[in-house]
This record gives structure tokens, C-alpha cells and sequence, in this order.
């Protein structure tokens, strides 16, 4: 029983690791499909949070993020890099992985939550990437990122 448990455990972080955003078989595409609807266009910056510490107006005015179906591409003033949103619309909170294919970060995968809220677009990750948050929060101790994202008219 114990053998099984532990293979059972290895292949969902296997699974995890490999970018798949949820147990099993996952969303359905109609559902990922339907889901990557919302963050379609131009985002900028409202806020991050990181452990407490919020990122400098400066700072927030020069970051953009644009996604166009799965594809985005996120600039800073210094740096820019390209990837993909792999969600899982269906699951509780609603669960992101943002692959990294160009840049600096390129071969990462964050682990991330997400939710739209008011116009709003809010992602939660843990700042060290090591899991993914259960709750949307940034401030001090959580050790986590907390972005709110306002879409671009």
C-alpha cells in the first residue's frame, strides 16, 4: 500500500513539473478555450505585491502584459520575455502556469492562481516558484506575489 502511495506521489509531481496545470485528464479544451477569453488584450499594472513590499509606481508604469489566445509577452523597461497561460478554468481557485519560451527566464514554469474581479485580472504566485499559492494574498509573510492587472481600452 505504501508502494502505492508512493508511486501515486511521484507521478502527480511528475505531472506537476511537467506543466500540467491540474490532476488527471484536466479541462476540457471547450473549457481552457472559453477560459483564455478573459485575458485576451493589453494589461497594465495596478499593483504587485511582494511579501508585504509593494512595487514602486515607477516601476509599475513601464511593465506591460499582452496576450493574444495562449500566447503572451510581458515587457519591463530593461527586459521582455514570451511564453504561454496553461489554465485550469474548472478548479478552485482557477489555476495558471505561465511557461517562459523567450527570454532571461526562458524553461520556467510559474505556478500561479488566478481570478477576475471587477474588470480585473489578479494572479497570486509564491515568489520562490516552490508551490502554488492556495489563497490571493501578498503581504508579509506569505511569501508570495500578489498582481492586479487592469486591461488596456
Amino acid at each position: 500500500m505504501r508502494a502505492c502511495i508512493l508511486v501515486l506521489s511521484l507521478l502527480a509531481v511528475v505531472s506537476w513539473s511537467a506543466g500540467t496545470p491540474s490532476w488527471g485528464a484536466g479541462p476540457s479544451p471547450e473549457a481552457v478555450k472559453k477560459g483564455l477569453e478573459d485575458f485576451q488584450g493589453v494589461w497594465t499594472v495596478v499593483s504587485m505585491q511582494e511579501d508585504g513590499k509593494n512595487l514602486s509606481p515607477e516601476r509599475l508604469n513601464k511593465i506591460k502584459l499582452t496576450i493574444k489566445g495562449e500566447n503572451f509577452t510581458f515587457e519591463t523597461a530593461t527586459d521582455s520575455h514570451d511564453g504561454l497561460y496553461k489554465i485550469d478554468p474548472t478548479k478552485d481557485p482557477k489555476l495558471l502556469n505561465i511557461e517562459v519560451t523567450r527570454g532571461d527566464e526562458k524553461g520556467k514554469i510559474y505556478q500561479a492562481i488566478y481570478k477576475f474581479e471587477d474588470g480585473r485580472m489578479i494572479q497570486c504566485m509564491h515568489k520562490a516558484n516552490v508551490r502554488r499559492p492556495a489563497r490571493f494574498e501578498g503581504q508579509a509573510g506569505s511569501e508570495n506575489l500578489l498582481e492586479i492587472w487592469q486591461r488596456q481600452k
